[in-house]
């Protein structure tokens, strides 16, 4: 196991296992990790997010739209919220924030949005 001072240089150097990159193929979902605060995608076509692995009561993820190809959106589905999820995410810089409220894949609610 590294030293604080270690993995705190790896955190905040960019080697943090809390902040994932992906680029899933077109229309592939972008799947995020149970430990994930920041999941930055490069969105190819429509990528839905998959949230069921990061399903743990309290856990709160922030998912950022870093721009992409054909037509890039990042969406949400609905059946994972309590309520409706965030609108799809078209424009790179925009971001969504939700937070588990019972442990459930269902059990996200929608923190904040905002856009570039």
């Amino acid at each position: 196991m590294p030293t604080t001072n270690a993995r705190v240089r790896a955190h905040f150097e960019g080697d943090s296992p809390y902040v994932a990159t992906d680029s899933p193929a077109n229309g592939a979902d972008t799947v995020v990790g149970e430990t994930t605060r920041t999941h930055v995608v490069s969105a190819d076509g429509t990528n839905t997010v998959d949230l069921s692995n990061a399903a743990a009561e309290g856990h709160e993820v922030t998912v950022v739209h870093n721009g992409g190809a054909n037509t890039p959106a990042v969406s949400f589905a609905d059946a994972d919220f309590v309520g409706t999820g965030p609108a799809n995410m078209t424009s790179a810089g925009a971001t969504a924030t939700v937070r588990n409220i019972d442990g459930t894949a269902s059990g996200w609610v929608v923190v904040a949005t905002g856009s570039a």
